[in-house]
């Protein structure tokens, strides 16, 4: 995801000086008709610089691409749901397929869609969540497999004066919206380790798992808003 968001900002013509971009990469005119085309290669072509953090000779490293690592979630909704994530790294990133880039010159703002074909979340958790008459508990590492995630994102960036008198591009807070589709948990030690009717314990969860993804995605939405402005603005560092 932060690929996509880094790729689609820095090929962004701004109007002005074009020289000051990272080596790697290509302004996409705004004018031009076919924008959103230029932008889709550009970003296809400049996926292992981004995936490693490196835009070139002369610019800031980035953070990398492959994992995300989220160091907390806490999400508290009262006695029918409670979860803490922790030590969260999310692979598969990197995979995207851009669905659509709108850019709206009068905001300064950017609406990006893209698909996820599958991502692999890996972390512990703490859970005490209740489904129907059923209350789920438990604590250890859990297993996550999401499959064709949608994410919407608003980018909006500004021109910031500097010291030698040019302006800069810098992005505010990025607004990310998730859709998943298809998830599976293996969440270990669940009922922490008691016998059930169950077989396979994951399948109080599994049977329906949007009900647990529902309540963990708006924090999954706040933490990665939080990370993507440093890598974007990290890849036009210098960028006027």
């Amino acid at each position: 995801m932060k690929l996509l968001v880094v790729g689609v900002l820095v090929v962004l013509h701004f109007g002005c000086s074009q020289g000051r971009l990272a080596p790697v990469l290509t302004a996409c005119s705004r004018s031009d008709p076919k924008f959103e085309k230029c932008v889709k290669e550009v970003v296809e072509r400049i996926r292992p610089n981004i995936a490693g953090g490196n835009y070139g000779e002369g610019q800031p490293g980035a953070p990398l691409l492959e994992p995300i690592m989220i160091d907390k979630m806490s999400i508290d909704h009262g006695p029918g749901f409670r979860a803490k994530l922790t030590n969260v790294t999310i692979k598969g990133a990197g995979d995207f397929q851009v669905r659509r880039v709108k850019l709206n010159m009068d905001e300064k703002m950017f609406n990006v869609s893209v698909k996820l074909p599958k991502m692999i979340v890996n972390g512990q958790y703490t859970l005490d969540m209740k489904v129907l008459v059923l209350r789920i508990s438990g604590q250890g590492d859990f297993d996550l497999i999401l499959d064709n995630t949608i994410a919407n994102m608003r980018l909006k960036y500004y021109l910031m004066p500097g010291p030698d008198g040019k302006e800069y591009v810098q992005f505010q807070p990025i607004q990310v919206k998730l859709r998943f589709d298809k998830g599976k948990f293996n969440c270990h030690n669940l009922f922490n380790g008691e016998s059930t009717a169950r077989p396979d314990r994951n399948s109080a969860i599994n049977e329906d798992p949007h009900v647990l993804l529902d309540e963990v995605k708006p924090a999954f939405e706040e933490s990665l808003a939080k990370q993507l402005p440093s890598m974007a603005n990290s890849a036009v560092s210098g960028a006027t």
